[in-house]
């Protein structure tokens, strides 16, 4: 079965944005000349582009974010807009600049069918060769500087195919600190926030608003939860399946909530370091989990720093008389937190 990769719009699907059929996707194929991968032209039929879930890529046993800064897979548009990377250097360089700024002896920008326009100042392309006189069938994914290239345009990086571009992309990076964890329940979202308070002597206070254009919810609720006197989540507790009939999460529709976990105070690089933290918020959130059926859903992908894990490390090994002192916690608290530390302690000696 095909992963759905893309982040599903909070407003639904629109002409534009829901999936190409067969014959629209071969009619873009005859404009450039091309047939796309076959797992591209799947993943076009699910979605016309947009934002993807995964979009740090690794390359060269290192992780890099790749799709950031409001970057996506682009639609596919007939008869309009850029389709390939020469349309792109011809609005600012004329046809012989172009042609004689290249040391290559071939050139052939017409079979590079842009995929990703980036942040406008690099480019994604698919490559059929545009710098070998013997076109391939199957194109690679070339990655191109423009704006501080030399000669317009500057190759940065070549992945093999489609295929292992998607096998390396990873969920990392700028918005991408995150852990998702999926509650399936009968419960109202209104009881499992009560169920909140109960457990950690903490409100999730109400919101009806958008979340900045990614949310479409009648209602959801936030907050903040100390797990220690330094180290603190942000909480965010909403449905899966937004009004509009799309999903946060559409890969796991059997999960009717979400509950997102996200480190935010007592670090400073966010995504890093996530085999070491997922324990510690696991066990924090079991006392409110285990009445659930749940699973994690979305895990960042664990790039160690080794300087960060050593301040991390610090602060988990705090003992309680390191803690300033606080306004005494209701008995139940009390219980939930020793046993709390308890088992981090000795997970972390």
């Amino acid at each position: 079965m095909i992963e759905d990769i893309w982040k599903q719009s909070a407003k639904g699907f629109t002409d534009e944005s829901i999936g190409r059929t067969e014959e629209q996707i071969v009619q873009k194929e005859t404009e450039i000349g091309f047939k796309f991968p076959s797992l591209y032209r799947e993943h076009l039929k699910i979605q016309n582009g947009g934002y993807v879930w995964k979009s740090a890529l690794i390359h060269n046993k290192e992780v890099n974010e790749l799709l950031y800064n409001g970057s996506t897979i682009d639609p596919i548009i007939n008869h309009g807009g850029y389709s390939t990377l020469k349309d792109v250097l011809l609005e600012y360089m004329d046809k012989e600049e172009l042609e004689n700024s290249s040391e290559f002896d071939f050139l052939n920008l017409d079979r590079l069918p842009i995929l990703s326009h980036m942040d406008g100042h690099t480019m994604l392309c698919f490559d059929y060769g545009y710098n070998v006189e013997k076109e391939y069938k199957e194109p690679q994914i070339s990655y191109f500087e423009l704006e501080c290239a030399e000669n317009g345009f500057e190759e940065r990086l070549r992945v093999n195919s489609y295929e292992e571009l998607i096998e390396n992309l990873v969920y990392y990076g700028y918005e991408s600190t995150s852990f998702y964890i999926g509650l399936k329940s009968d419960k109202s979202i209104e009881e499992i926030t009560e169920q909140f308070y109960q457990v950690y002597n903490e409100r999730l206070e109400l919101n009806e608003d958008d979340g900045y254009g990614w949310y479409n919810f009648k209602k959801w609720f936030s907050g903040k939860l100390d797990i220690n006197y330094s180290l603190s989540v942000r909480v965010k507790l909403t449905p899966n399946q937004f009004l509009s009939k799309t999903y946060l999460l559409q890969n796991h529709k059997e999960y009717n909530y979400i509950l997102e976990i996200d480190l935010r105070t007592g670090v400073e690089s966010f995504g890093d370091n996530s085999d070491f933290t997922k324990p510690i918020i696991e066990e924090k959130m079991k006392p409110l989990l285990n009445s659930f059926d749940w699973k994690f859903l979305l895990i960042p992908y664990n790039k160690e720093n080794s300087e960060e894990l050593i301040k991390l490390k610090k602060k988990i090994n705090t003992t309680e008389n390191d803690k300033p002192t606080k306004e005494k916690l209701p008995p139940t608290m009390a219980i939930v937190n020793k046993g709390f530390w308890h088992k981090i302690k000795g997970l972390f000696k």
